[in-house]
């Protein structure tokens, strides 16, 4: 298929034109078989050789037979001309290619078209019957977006249906092209011919030797000179001898000295100039040498050069030759116009210059060795730029040396001002600032060491800024933690900042001098963890300081982590306990690590927060949902709590001046349990209305050595809110037994119970020194101090746990207890022991009698949580106590036992531990006499007696063989206590006519040792009232007395038939008085 034809260009589109002699698509050349010297020498016509003609001309040649030669060199078939391919394509793939790239776009469109959603149009039907369509904006966007690109295709076709048309007429048009191409072959062949011939002619030029002159050289040979040439007289001098030649430079040095000390002008930079050798000496320091002299002794004749030497290293001399020669006129015409000033600014620049150029290729040279990729390097004129540490982000930091004008512009740095020199200009992060303490010797010229000065500078700056701002910050304001920082204006390796991270590890900062990263390293080795904001530009003094503090906070606390671990402070995820550092903690926190232990309330935990202002310990209060995620550690209820509370408890993590070893973690952990028993009181007390106590909770910290802190606040019963108010039995004195403060002090764990120990001092308004020996040692619970002036509380609790509620109640069972005491010893009684639940006492004649008071409470236990804001809405008491008295088995009083137990704890006129004890006293001879006649009704069944006590003061006497019942009561008798016999068997006295005479007889109307008788009844005093009982037993025993019509009765069935109405049974009090019955 004929293809599409580009004319003369190649498949990259360059053109390319034949060379001079090329020729054009394959035609030989026309010059390849001619013989250039023939054809030169045709064309040049005769060669003459030192004006000689050759003698062989082209001219003799005969012209017919050069026709001939030539006519049988012409071709006689026709000549073929090259045919031309390249730039050609095939038709096909055009075609194919237009078709693909049609369908793509199509494809395309379609895609897009179907993601414009085209909203739905009415269903209004026009009038003329023919619907408008949907003229929506996207539905008209997608018809021209589709008549668009109907007409490009179209168009592309119809350029392809042309190229088709034409194609059908390649094969001609190839052929033109073929001629065309040859013919423009032709005329760049004539072009290269007419170029080559011109270039031959004007070589043929310098070839051309002029005729010799034999006459002159003759002349010169034969006579040694030429008598034409001029002679102008000169005669060379006399060479001159020592003595002359020294007299000739002590004159010039003479010259020169007048003309310097009276005729010329010196520059102030060459008055520094010695005179010797017929020369002057200009020395610039750090630069030049320059020797100058005088030709004549006129006082204005120009200064002439004679030498130079650089005073400066590393430098070369000038070489000898063309440099030396140039140089020396250029400085003899400066010093012939402009005088000595314009000769030294000359040399001055062109010092400087070298030096910069020294300096440049020092450099250069750093950058191909030690400093590779640690340097850029480029030259800008006179101005030499070097730029360090360039793989560092942010900002760049460069030096500029070049040369200054030496203008005044405030600078210390110009050594002569009004001079040019070098001079520094100083980017460093982007910010010039000063150069003057950069080192630099201008006579010994190093670029590493001018390198090494400008970055021990910038080192420099970077850590004294560091150490400035870590020195702000109060751990190394009031040294409790080392700073030292050594800086260095040459050496960057000899630049360090030590930092001591906690008191057993350090930290170095430095940097790294040619890539300016900055190197850690920590003494013993510090691990440093990446953070999520690493990949964020920070300055260097940023990144210095950011990761200084994050190494020792993390330091710090995992020091604290690791070191106390094997103690039981277990670490907690604080997404656990779902709280959140940044709402929690101070601004400044950078690490927080959240800890139990399992001694503690599962409400508490401890955290240890480290920033750069100091390490603090903080107990948090937690909510009780997050205390539940941690699960029990004791059984406790559950509480409502706000929002987690976070209190300093510790300024350090670590006591100061002591190293974190097992001794110290195990202070530490044991400070912690006992700073969290404190502060869980002291928290519970804030939250009690109008209640004082020191510290408050912002001062409540540990001490310097661990020490856990002692609570103090102050107390009295009556001021208790009411819930907290104990309900004390009738009768019990309810005054404050104590001085107002109460001290609550931590006393360490408990390894039994793993419970904590808090005890309660507290002080006594009046010393009882029989308290000592009456305290039990073996009840720890209640401890005697300071010889009976004051006590101690012990409770064990879980850390965390308050003991408020309950040291509170205990306080009120210990005021309970003395008021107890004060009772006894008022009643005579001797106290033998006394703790808060018990106090054992004696009585009776000389006390041989033995019984105790039995002291409980109803209410919360130390393990229950009592809510503060829920027990202050109460107004009922979370408390109460309750009383009760026992009796060794040889007491007589353990028959009514239980009547006085009940009188202990009811609230009537008789109730109390007053009345209990006074009736103590008043029953005994009663009781004793009741004892004596109980073992005898075992002898004989005739001897039956029935007890029944319905109160401590109403006893009722029945003999059940003789149906007898007696009331035996104590009442008030003629304004004196007494006991009262009276008969209870009421008005049914069948069939005891008898026993009733005889008892009438006996006891009503007689009397004895301390009682008498009333004619129904008896009285007897409360210390002869056993008379009165033997008495009536002895009565009722008589063996004449019987009932009318005797009926016989076991006494098991007459037990069985005894029933009193509103009266209970008991039991028997003592063992073998089984036929005794004690009635309430």
């Amino acid at each position: 298929m004929p293809g599409v034809v580009m004319d003369n260009v190649n498949i990259e589109g360059s053109v390319r034109r034949p060379g001079l002699n090329e020729a054009r698509n394959g035609a030989p050349n026309a010059f390849d078989n001619a013989d250039k010297s023939g054809h030169l020498s045709g064309m040049n016509g005769s060669a003459y050789v030192n004006g000689a003609s050759s003698g062989i001309a082209a001219s003799n040649q005969h012209p017919r037979a050069l026709v001939d030669k030539a006519v049988e060199n012409v071709p006689t078939s026709p000549f073929k001309l090259p045919h031309i391919t390249q730039g050609f394509f095939p038709f096909g793939t055009l075609v194919n290619r237009s078709v693909q790239e049609c369908w793509n776009e199509l494809s395309e469109l379609i895609t897009e078209l179907a993601t414009i959603q085209v909203p739905t149009s009415g269903g209004s039907i026009p009038t003329n019957g023919k619907p408008a369509g949907n003229q929506s904006s996207e539905n008209v966007h997608k018809k021209l977006r589709l008549l668009d690109f109907a007409h490009a295709k179209r168009a592309e076709f119809i350029k392809l249906l042309v190229l088709s048309q034409w194609s059908r007429q390649a094969a001609d048009v190839s052929r033109l092209i073929d001629i065309q191409g040859f013919i423009r072959t032709r005329h760049q062949s004539y072009d290269a011919a007419l170029q080559y011939v011109g270039e031959v002619k004007r070589d043929l030029v310098r070839a051309q030797v002029a005729n010799p002159d034999l006459k002159t050289a003759v002349e010169v040979l034969s006579k040694g000179r030429v008598a034409s040439l001029p002679d102008l007289g000169y005669k060379p001098p006399r060479p001159l001898t020592a003595r002359a030649t020294l007299k000739k430079l002590l004159k010039l040095n003479r010259i020169i000295s007048v003309r310097l000390a009276l005729h010329d002008l010196v520059p102030p930079p060459l008055r520094n100039y010695r005179v010797h050798d017929g020369r002057v000496t200009f020395t610039i320091s750090g630069e030049f040498e320059l020797d100058l002299s005088v030709a004549e002794e006129s006082n204005t004749s120009q200064f002439f050069f004679v030498d130079i030497r650089f005073l400066f290293s590393p430098s070369s001399p000038i070489p000898k030759g063309r440099i030396f020669n140039e140089l020396d006129g250029k400085i003899n015409d400066l010093l012939r116009d402009d005088g000595l000033m314009g000769c030294f600014q000359f040399l001055h620049g062109l010092v400087l210059t070298n030096k910069i150029n020294i300096l440049f290729k020092q450099a250069v040279e750093l950058s191909r060795g030690l400093w590779a990729d640690a340097l850029r390097i480029e030259l800008l004129h006179r101005t030499l730029v070097v730029q360090y540490w360039p793989q560092r982000s942010g900002p760049k930091s460069w030096l500029e040396i070049g040369v200054k004008s030496g203008h005044r512009d405030g600078s210390f740095s110009d050594p002569k001002p009004g001079i040019s020199h070098l001079g520094f200009r100083w980017m460093r992060d982007g910010q010039q600032v000063s150069s003057d303490a950069i080192r630099f010797n201008p006579s010994d010229l190093s670029m590493e060491l001018i390198l090494r000065s400008v970055i021990a500078l910038h080192t420099s700056h970077l850590l004294s800024t560091a150490f400035t701002t870590l020195k702000k910050h109060v751990l190394f304001s009031n040294h409790t933690l080392s700073l030292r920082a050594q800086l260095s204006p040459t050496e960057p390796g000899d630049c360090r900042l030590d930092v001591q991270l906690t008191a057993s590890r350090s930290l170095r900062v430095s940097i790294e001098p040619m890539s300016g990263s900055i190197t850690l390293w920590g003494t013993p080795h510090v691990l440093e963890r990446l953070d999520g904001d690493r990949g964020l530009y920070k300055s260097s003094i940023e990144e210095i300081l950011s990761r200084v503090a994050r190494l020792r906070c993390i330091t710090a606390v995992d020091e604290i982590d690791s070191g106390t671990k094997a103690l039981g402070l277990e670490p907690v995820n604080q997404r656990v306990l779902g709280l959140d550092p940044r709402k929690l903690f101070p601004p400044g926190v950078m690490r927080t690590a959240f800890f139990t232990h399992r001694l503690w309330n599962r409400h508490w935990v401890a955290a240890a927060t480290s920033s750069m202002d100091g390490d603090r310990w903080w107990l948090v209060q937690l909510r009780p949902t997050e205390a539940a995620k941690m699960g029990p550690f004791h059984s406790i209820g559950d509480h409502s709590m706000g929002i987690p509370q976070a209190n300093v408890v510790s300024e350090t993590l670590v006591p100061p001046q002591r190293r974190l070893n097992y001794t110290t973690c195990a202070e530490l952990v044991h400070g912690l349990t006992g700073i969290l028993a404190i502060h869980a009181n002291a928290r519970y007390l804030a939250d009690l209305p109008a209640m004082h106590f020191w510290p408050s909770l912002k001062e409540l910290h540990l001490g310097t050595d661990l020490t856990v802190p002692d609570l103090l606040f102050n107390y009295s019963s009556s001021a208790l809110p009411p819930a907290f108010q104990v309900t004390l039995p009738f009768g019990t004195k309810k005054q404050s037994q104590f001085k107002e403060m109460v001290r609550l002090v931590f006393h360490g764990i408990d390894s039994q119970s793993r419970s904590v120990i808090m005890m309660a001092h507290g002080a006594l308004k009046t010393r009882v020194k029989s308290l000592v020996p009456l305290v039990s040692n073996m009840d720890a619970s209640l401890i005697i101090e300071d010889k009976g002036a004051g006590f101690a509380l012990r409770l064990l609790v879980p850390a965390g746990h308050s003991v408020v509620a309950c040291l509170f109640e205990r306080l009120q069972r210990l005021e309970c207890v003395l008021s107890i005491l004060q009772s006894l010893i008022r009643k005579g009684m001797e106290p033998k022991s006394l703790s808060l639940s018990r106090i054992e006492f004696g009585y009776g004649p000389e006390n041989k009698f033995s019984a105790f008071f039995d002291i409980s409470a109803e209410g919360p236990s130390l393990s229950d949580y009592v809510d503060v804001a829920d027990a202050v809405s109460k107004t009922k008491p979370l408390f109460q106590l309750k009383l009760g008295i026992k009796f060794e088995s040889s007491s007589p009083h353990r028959r009514i036992q239980e009547p006085l137990t009940v009188a202990l704890n009811q609230r009537f006129t008789e109730a109390g531990v007053e009345s209990t004890l006074q009736l103590l006293a008043t029953t005994l001879p009663l009781l004793r006499s009741l004892d004596q006649i109980t073992p005898q009704s075992n002898q004989t069944d005739l001897s039956i007696v029935q007890i029944i006590a319905r109160k401590p003061t109403v006893y009722l006497i029945h003999y059940p063989r003789l149906k007898s019942r007696f009331h035996l009561s104590a009442v008030m008798h003629q304004d004196r206590l007494v006991w009262m016999l009276r008969d209870a068997n009421g008005m049914d006295q069948s069939g005891r006519v008898q026993v009733a005479a005889f008892i009438q007889e006996k006891l009503y109307q007689s009397k004895g040792d301390g009682w008498n008788g009333l004619g129904d009844g008896a009285v007897a005093s409360i210390n002869k009232v056993g008379n009165l009982i033997l008495e009536l037993h002895e009565c009722l025993n008589a063996p004449h007395l019987q009932l009318d019509g005797e009926v016989e009765a076991k006494p098991e069935q007459i037990l069985n038939q005894l029933h009193i109405k509103g009266s209970t049974s008991a039991a028997p009090q003592a063992i073998g008085n089984t036929d005794v019955i004690t009635i309430d």
